[in-house]
């Protein structure tokens, strides 16, 4: 019994090495230049997808920088945007990957300036 499971692992190891010298890739030229082309334009991309909370939406762009202000006071190592998307101002805030991290800034901002919203948007890459 012991002489049969050593040639059967022998045996077993000659069919797998067999098996591993045999690797056929068969691709699509199509999409192998969609794939080529869309790497050489995320290499001159600033940004991804990802989420900030907006603290502030209006008209006012005096109280939209007051509010940026204020944030930055209170909470100096996130970074926040001023942008303008006609006809509103809007001060967002953070650069997170997903809503989990966003999760522990937005408590604050609800307690600090009583209404914050997570919404998706570009967001630059994350320092390392």
């Amino acid at each position: 019994m012991k002489y049969l499971l050593i040639i059967f692992f022998l045996f077993a190891g000659f069919i797998t090495q067999a098996q591993q010298n045999n690797l056929v890739i068969n691709s699509n030229i199509y999409l192998d230049s969609l794939v080529e082309k869309n790497s050489k334009k995320n290499k001159f991309s600033k940004t991804i997808q990802g989420y900030r909370i907006q603290i502030f939406s209006g008209s006012e762009r005096i109280l939209a920088n007051e509010i940026k202000t204020k944030f930055t006071n209170k909470f100096n190592n996130y970074p926040v945007y001023l942008i303008y998307q006609q006809p509103y101002f809007k001060v967002r805030a953070g650069d997170f990957r997903n809503k989990i991290e966003a999760m522990d800034l937005y408590k604050k901002l609800l307690d600090e300036f009583g209404e914050a919203i997570i919404i998706q948007d570009k967001i630059n890459f994350p320092k390392l």
